[in-house]
């Protein structure tokens, strides 16, 4: 059996370089330092890379303008961007690349906040003297803040749609081409946001690129993964405005506010938008603009509230990221449905370590029992059974009427839900243990909410290295876990490993689901004995508009496989991958044919860590 090293969070890079060397060893870890000590040099390097791969060329630039013109809906653009002592060279670069647009419908919105109108001159001068209508710019007077400037801007719009941009950041040519493709392809969309990456305060390296995914409601409340570039329906923005009360996060609030009110959001995964990092800017120092983050706690918070959750809304560890605190009344009954046969040495530390450690005390636990054979399982049970301190029955599966020959894990948990009482269901492995005290209460939290379907967990091997952060379709495959065997210590891509964020699928090994949605379903396939259940019941849960939702602050530890072995191990297991491999992807080609919605296109699907995407 595997065995479970020790762990230590670590509080210093020391530390950190210890744990990561127990996970990787020296040779892995030396590099790792490396590469550090380099900078930026190595993320630079995969991202220019991945320019050179996928270079916007003029022929691109000069076929695209050629499209937009043969546009038969060209609605007019309003982009709105606030001012306030903006640099020059950056105000000048800034309006140059929008006079660069290959879709020439638009119009720039300047609300100027600065105390002099120098500004006016600044137009001028990038603009070459002509007289382009459409730039205006208005002279507020005085300063009215972000949040005022911005309204200001927006009153000044006389688009269709509206689009943000900041006064020192830059458009890519085709970014409003691509916008209007998708209006194109379908006009009721309502909001739309784009990739973006950060580019040098001389304008000319580009790095860190945020390849996103499609909304996702849970990773917007987590943080503000949308930012740049967006682009809504002017109504909308004109009736919302900006509110002044979350300046720091106020695009963060305005981005809630908007959501609630659309029914259809499309994300575009192309980085048309280029982040300026200089020393004031949030995108290169978070920590410049600490008052934000609590502005952006309230924003989440009375979000929620809106929406009818009972929540309050904490800072996370990392600046900038929010960690919602469900108050829901009551204490409804989990049944903690586990398969089991002639396993004790796994049982015991599992249902143990539930049952000292566990916060969440309303547990059912329903043994689902499976022609076990041994004494010692069976004296367990009896034991079980006896106790005062634990709500159990064990089931015996093989006396079910319709219990089929063989392994069949999906039977097995059907079976298991059919004999439990609770109102939600923790399908568990027998070769899991509990870390977080507040596991099952967090997983519980989530999935009490209307729109949410199933919930998984973050697990580990027993050596401290992720064994599942939410399933990706696609990854390494049909479908893997994201980060898988990345350290427990790391956070991932923009912190998505230790992050709240909507899932195509997670792992049955440590599934919370109610009952109700669970029966609706038709629960696990029993023609998916072992591979594939877990992830075809997510995605038929998602086809009911159901979240599956990814909590990292429930932490298991998980002994893959440890009970029955792997699947390549012996010739019949490999004949039934396949054809559960085989009925699963016919299932869902549909779906499969696509990039995960949760994922992105320009994100490699060859390794776990979300890469950047090179010569595949």
């Amino acid at each position: 059996m595997d065995k479970i090293r020790e762990y230590k969070e670590p509080s210093n890079k020391l530390e950190k370089a210890y744990v990561y060397c127990q996970h990787y060893g020296v040779k892995k870890t030396a590099s790792k330092i490396i590469k550090k000590l380099m900078g930026r040099d190595q993320e630079h390097f995969a991202y220019s890379q991945f320019l050179k791969l996928h270079p916007l060329t003029d022929e691109m630039l000069l076929k695209y303008r050629h499209e937009a013109d043969e546009f038969s809906f060209r609605p007019l653009i309003s982009i709105v961007i606030p001012l306030y002592n903006t640099p020059e060279r950056f105000l000048i670069e800034l309006i140059e690349s929008i006079e660069a647009q290959v879709y020439t419908n638009w119009q720039l919105c300047l609300a100027d906040g600065s105390p002099n109108e120098g500004i006016a001159d600044i137009i001028d001068r990038a603009t070459g003297a002509r007289d382009d209508s459409r730039i205006c710019y208005s002279f507020l007077g005085t300063n009215e803040g972000i949040a005022g400037n911005t309204n200001a801007a927006i009153d000044m719009a006389e688009g269709d749609y509206i689009a943000f941009c900041d006064h020192d950041d830059l458009l890519r040519a085709d970014a409003l081409y691509q916008v209007v493709k998708a209006l194109n392809q379908d006009n009721t969309i309502d909001f739309i946001y784009t990739d973006e990456d950060k580019i040098d305060m001389e304008g000319k390296n580009y790095f860190l690129p945020h390849f996103k995914s499609d909304f996702n409601i849970d990773l917007l409340r987590s943080h503000n993964y949308i930012t740049h570039l967006v682009v809504c329906k002017a109504p909308l923005i004109k009736e919302l405005k900006v509110k002044s009360e979350y300046d720091g996060a106020q695009d963060h609030d305005m981005l809630l506010r908007v959501v609630e009110r659309c029914s259809n959001i499309r994300h575009i995964p192309e980085a048309v938008y280029h982040w300026r990092c200089h020393d004031a800017s949030t995108a290169s120092a978070p920590e410049a603009k600490m008052y934000a983050f609590d502005n952006g706690r309230r924003a989440v918070e009375d979000h929620l509230r809106r929406c009818g959750i009972p929540a309050h809304v904490v800072l996370d560890t990392h600046l900038g990221y929010y960690r919602t605190c469900y108050d829901w009344p009551g204490e409804p009954l989990v049944s903690i449905v586990i398969p089991n046969k002639d396993n004790k040495e796994d049982l015991e530390p599992c249902i143990e370590s539930i049952l000292s450690l566990s916060t969440y005390k309303n547990l059912e636990f329903v043994i689902v029992e499976n022609n076990s054979t041994s004494s010692e399982i069976q004296e367990y049970y009896r034991q079980l059974t006896h106790r005062d301190d634990i709500q159990i029955k064990v089931c015996d599966y093989c006396a079910c009427e319709d219990a089929v020959t063989g392994f069949n894990f999906s039977a097995l948990v059907n079976y298991g839900v059919s004999q439990s009482k609770g109102e939600y269901i923790l399908l568990l492995n027998n070769d899991t243990r509990l870390i977080e005290p507040d596991s099952i209460k967090e997983m519980l939290d989530v999935v009490r909410r209307d729109d949410v379907g199933a919930v998984g967990a973050r697990l580990y091997y027993g050596d401290n290295t992720v064994q599942h952060a939410g399933i990706i379709l696609g990854l390494g495959g049909v479908a893997n876990s994201a980060f898988l065997g990345s350290g427990r210590e790391q956070v991932g891509y923009f912190y998505r490993s230790t992050t709240v964020s909507d899932m195509s699928a997670v792992t049955g090994a440590c599934l919370l689901t109610s009952k109700n949605d669970y029966m609706s379903a038709g629960g696990f396939d029993t023609q998916l004995a072992v591979a594939y259940n877990d992830i075809d019941y997510c995605l038929k849960l998602r086809s009911k508009n159901k979240l599956i939702v990814y909590v990292p602050y429930a932490q298991w530890y998980h002994l893959e496989s440890v009970s029955r072995g792997y699947d390549y191990e012996d010739n019949n297991k490999k004949v039934r991958l396949e054809e559960e491999t085989r009925i699963f992807t016919y299932r869902w080609k549909d779906v499969l044919e696509h990039t995960d919605p949760y994922y992105n296109k320009n994100l490699t699907t060859r390794r776990f860590d979300f890469s950047i995407k090179g010569e595949e």
